[in-house]
């Protein structure tokens, strides 16, 4: 935050503070004797370090404009604007729209929408990825870059267009920095932008200040959701003694997450969401965009106020003022309580005239705001009310969005906080998971689960211990088969790679195959190992019984790739640990200590801080995603089965051998 706003400020410069409308920009004419159009020709322009950019843009290579706009960011305040006064003031708009963040993902974003948990950023090693706080490198680096270049544009006296803003902010969201979309949304009102303001540029302020869309999250649903502790004194009052045990359920947690989902402006520990609990700015905004401004009202924004006010727990607002108001959608609060196995009785969502005729973007809005407050089962039936009545066909990622809350808000820690607050209908039913998944897959639905969706429902599986373990490994080798497919897309992508590497050529669209389906590959893999996992952890292993659980041999010899090695297993006799020298053993690495401080209610109602530091550490294996060395990319085999010689590593420090 201090950094970005030592670039917003203008010492130094002579800022025009007149309005330059964005349908006429303002161009400065470079002072040398050579006329504008030589400045881009290659054969009469010096070296220019915008011309690399400049070519790549043109070419719609965003890969290749991302590494040159890092050359840029090297250059001094002087040469960077010397470089940045002989391109017309029109291109710098042309570098804010080829650098929107929305379109950097989808060409440049090796994770894509996939969530990355703790465990996984360890033991893939991803810190060329992600920082400590769970947010993408990728996207941090592009708002430091191109507040360089706003810095640059201020330097020489030009005002910001709103799309530039908007490029600006979305960056902020993409990198989880909430009081950085603040300080941006304060600068458009103290330039002469302000009278351009519309709803696009609030839409998109909303969005970033409430980390609405799930890229500006990383894709973590956990990080999202609304806790009891969250809604104290807000929407509920907890006992003294039920506030102490959710601070101590909090420490747990935070010892094991690093700085994941925690506000990088704050010194202790305290999650985004609770920064966002407080309803009155989601409630000022929502005021200011229907009554004092005369712009159009559409959809987009009335979705990102509805998350924004879901944030704090509003659902009574957002059914009043959204929902009833804009949609027509009449829906009870409080909510009747669910009766075991069903959903939420049958709630009655009656209909009137719609201002907005809702779309597919209300539908993920609605699971959004209900499955973030553990109100799955009106999520549910609001989904299926949609369909029905607007005939909305019910897209895959809202399946996956349902399926995905239902299972945070019915395994702990979320159902643990909310049996602590003694709201037992919030927590979904063992079975939750399982309905949602017969219900998709059955007609009238006949949707083809992904992996991701073969996931949840494999945890749910395991979770439920009742059933055994049957069931979970039944799905399990179904889930292995489309990871047997994505290892053949990998192979593809690997050989397609190299090979025109080897011609002297690395298009952008090969280079963005072959990192997803690298990514995807390991993600998979690693999804499978926390399976096996989970499941060693549910069988049982009597020390009195005589007979050894029969089930272990056979299991550790089917799932034996995704097992760590030694595996380790209880006899009546002992331990067994079984050594298999054809499959690699895992080198630990200790990258560091991270110390945190959580505040605390300790039992006479006082606010304490406690501190603790625990290690960082990293593993070393041949399903790392760290990035390959350039001079090993050459050939297939380093990226098929790399060895631990083929990473860039950060740290070459070893803690211990197979963890």
């Amino acid at each position: 935050m201090a950094y970005l706003q030592s670039l917003l400020t203008r010492s130094g410069a002579d800022v025009s503070r007149v309005a330059e409308p964005p349908s006429r920009p303002r161009t400065i004419v470079p002072t040398r004797d050579v006329p504008a159009a030589a400045h881009l020709d290659p054969a009469t322009q010096p070296i220019d370090p915008f011309r690399g950019a400049l070519l790549a843009m043109r070419a719609g290579d965003t890969r290749q404009l991302l590494i040159q706009l890092a050359v840029i960011e090297h250059m001094n305040r002087e040469d960077l604007q010397d470089a940045a006064a002989a391109i017309p003031r029109t291109t710098f708009t042309e570098f804010f729209r080829a650098l929107d963040p929305l379109r950097v993902a989808r060409d440049c974003d090796a994770i894509d929408n996939s969530h990355t948990p703790v465990g996984m950023f360890k033991k893939l090693y991803m810190e060329s990825s992600l920082d400590y706080w769970g947010v993408r490198k990728l996207y941090t680096r592009l708002l430091r870059r191109l507040l360089i270049l706003m810095r640059a544009l201020k330097d020489l006296g030009y005002t910001l267009h709103l799309e530039e803003y908007i490029a600006l902010i979305r960056c902020a969201g993409a990198a989880s920095d909430i009081s950085g979309a603040g300080a941006l949304w304060n600068d458009i009102n103290a330039s002469p932008a302000l009278a351009w303001r519309n709803a696009e540029v609030y839409t998109e302020y909303i969005k970033a200040r409430f980390l609405t869309e799930p890229l500006y999250t990383n894709y973590q649903k956990v990080t999202r959701m609304v806790t009891p502790r969250n809604l104290h004194r807000s929407r509920l009052v907890l006992r003294p003694r039920v506030v102490r045990d959710m601070d101590g359920l909090r420490l747990v947690l935070r010892r094991n997450r690093l700085q994941f989902g925690l506000n990088k402006d704050i010194a202790h520990v305290e999650e985004l969401m609770r920064t966002l609990r407080g309803q009155k700015p989601a409630v000022k905004l929502f005021r200011t965009v229907v009554a004092t401004h005369s712009f159009r009202i559409d959809e987009n924004l009335m979705c990102a106020l509805m998350i924004a006010l879901a944030r704090a727990g509003s659902l009574r607002f957002i059914g009043a003022n959204i929902l009833q108001a804009y949609f027509g959608i009449r829906s009870p609060h409080p909510f009747p309580e669910e009766p075991e196995g069903q959903w939420a009785g049958n709630i009655d969502f009656s209909s009137s005239p719609a201002r907005i005729t809702p779309t597919v973007r209300l539908m993920r809005a609605v699971v959004e705001t209900y499955g973030s407050n553990a109100e799955i089962a009106v999520a549910v039936q609001l989904v299926e009310y949609l369909s029905n009545t607007h005939n909305i066909p019910i897209p895959l990622d809202v399946w996956e969005d349902l399926m995905e809350w239902t299972y945070i808000m019915s395994t702990p820690p979320a159902s643990t906080a909310w049996e602590m607050a003694g709201w037992y209908a919030k927590i979904p039913s063992p079975q939750a998971v399982e309905m949602i998944w017969n219900t998709m897959t059955s007609p009238p639905y006949n949707q083809m689960p992904t992996f991701k969706l073969y996931d949840l429902l494999i945890r749910s599986l395991i979770g439920r211990a009742s059933d055994g373990p049957a069931p979970a490994l039944s799905r399990m080798r179904e889930a292995i088969a489309l990871y047997d497919e994505q290892c053949r897309e990998y192979e593809a992508a690997v050989f397609d790679y190299t090979r025109q590497l080897r011609d002297g050529i690395t298009p952008s669209l090969t280079t963005r195959r072959l990192e997803r389906a690298r990514f995807k590959k390991q993600r998979m893999w690693y999804d499978i190992s926390v399976w096996c996992r989970m499941i060693f952890k549910r069988m049982s292993f009597s020390k009195t019984s005589p007979v050894p659980n029969p089930l272990v041999p056979a299991f550790i010899q089917e799932f034996r790739p995704f097992l760590k090695n030694p595996v380790e297993y209880l006899t009546p006799t002992g331990r067994v640990s079984l050594v298999d020298p054809n499959i690699e053993t895992f080198t630990v690495l200790q990258t560091g200590f991270v110390e945190q401080v959580v505040p605390m209610t300790n039992r006479w109602g006082v606010r304490t801080l406690k501190r603790f530091r625990k290690s960082k550490v990293a593993v070393l294996s041949s399903h790392a995603l760290a990035d390959f060395k350039v001079s090993k990319r050459t050939d297939p085999l380093n990226l098929l089965a790399p060895g631990k010689d083929v990473f860039k590593y950060t740290t070459t420090r070893p803690a211990q051998t197979s963890p």
